[in-house]
């Protein structure tokens, strides 16, 4: 499956010039570059469009969404405009705000209409992406902020379901895979990464996303296989699974993905079914959920086969070398 999704770099900086230092830094690994006006002490609007070396995404972020912008909303949604009136190729405008946007002519720009919920995860992620779809949004932004590992299956679903480009995120910690595993959905448009200071919670350093998280072979990895495993992931692990991997074929483009994290339970595993992982293993110290045996997985085992029909085959935690896991995952009869 071709997948365009966008790695953007989210860029919070004193100026206009370190702003644009920042995005020239992080070409080689993004391919959007969001300018946090409202988190920026002084910037410089016309220089920031002209000069970015990246297609821009200007935000202005009011505080009741996350922003820290301390002007009159006026002002801020005359920012706003001004980003559009200079062919911004992308304006992030929340929902409240846009009636007043939305049925201005914006013919080189695309509307990215956003709501954030800093307490929980939104609700009804359907109906409120409908709405603001109808509202005007070309771009749907809908971000929530986990408390669980298990919350992330909210926006992946949200995604899987989607016709239209859309933006789903977990913030915080436990959200990790919604950033990461972004690029398995058709209609995801985008995940964000950091440069130097993040502006969001759980963002990982677009360097590191793209690097050691693998972003460009995320999408078309097949299979994709996840090793669930403690923050900060011990990447000799990780790299030790990763080497003794099948050689790429004509047929097959395998990949290891790690996902930080606390706990493996029901959302999780749903989410990454719906990520069409074909196996999972879970490291030392992330806690496996006994509800995960009413989903076909022993809760008991470390490792997971997904390709077989329920219960899905398992791997015993004394059987967790290299090379037996590559033949439990790989071989056309895995056993225990």
């Amino acid at each position: 499956m071709t997948n365009d999704t966008h790695l953007a770099v989210a860029i919070a900086a004193a100026d206009t010039t370190t702003a644009l230092a920042l995005a020239r830094a992080s070409k080689h690994v993004a391919t959007l570059v969001e300018y946090r006006l409202d988190l920026m002490g002084d910037f410089d609007l016309p220089r920031l469009l002209a000069e970015s070396p990246l297609p821009a995404i200007i935000t202005c972020r009011h505080p009741t969404q996350g922003g820290q912008f301390v002007g009159s909303e006026r002002e801020r949604r005359q920012v706003l405009r001004q980003a559009i009136t200079l062919g911004a190729p992308f304006v992030d405008v929340e929902w409240e705000a846009l009636p007043a946007f939305a049925e201005t002519p914006h013919p080189q720009t695309r509307i990215i209409g956003s709501q954030h919920d800093f307490a929980g995860m939104i609700g009804d992620w359907a109906s409120t992406g409908l709405r603001i779809r109808e509202m005007g949004a070309d771009i749907v932004k809908l971000v929530g902020t986990t408390q669980h590992s298990d919350d992330v299956l909210t926006p992946l679903s949200w995604l899987h379901g989607l016709n239209a480009p859309g933006i789903g995120i977990g913030m915080g910690a436990a959200g990790l895979a919604s950033r990461i595993l972004a690029s398995r959905f058709r209609q995801a448009f985008l995940s964000f990464a950091a440069v130097g200071a993040g502006t969001a919670p759980g963002q990982i350093q677009a360097a590191e996303l793209a690097q050691e998280f693998g972003w460009r072979n995320l999408a078309e990895a097949n299979p994709l296989l996840v090793i669930l495993a403690p923050d900060p992931v011990p990447w000799e692990v990780i790299e030790s699974y990763r080497r003794a991997l099948p050689a790429p074929s004509t047929a097959t483009q395998p990949h290891i993905v790690p996902i930080p994290t606390a706990s493996f339970g029901p959302g999780l595993f749903l989410a990454l079914r719906l990520t069409r992982v074909h196996g999972i293993l879970c490291l030392p110290g992330v806690e496996r959920s006994p509800l995960l045996s009413a989903y076909g997985l022993d809760h008991m085992a470390s490792a997971w086969r997904l390709d077989r029909p329920r219960p899905f085959p398992a791997l015993a935690a004394s059987s967790l070398d290299p090379a037996t896991l590559m033949r439990f995952w790989f071989s056309s009869t895995p056993s225990a």
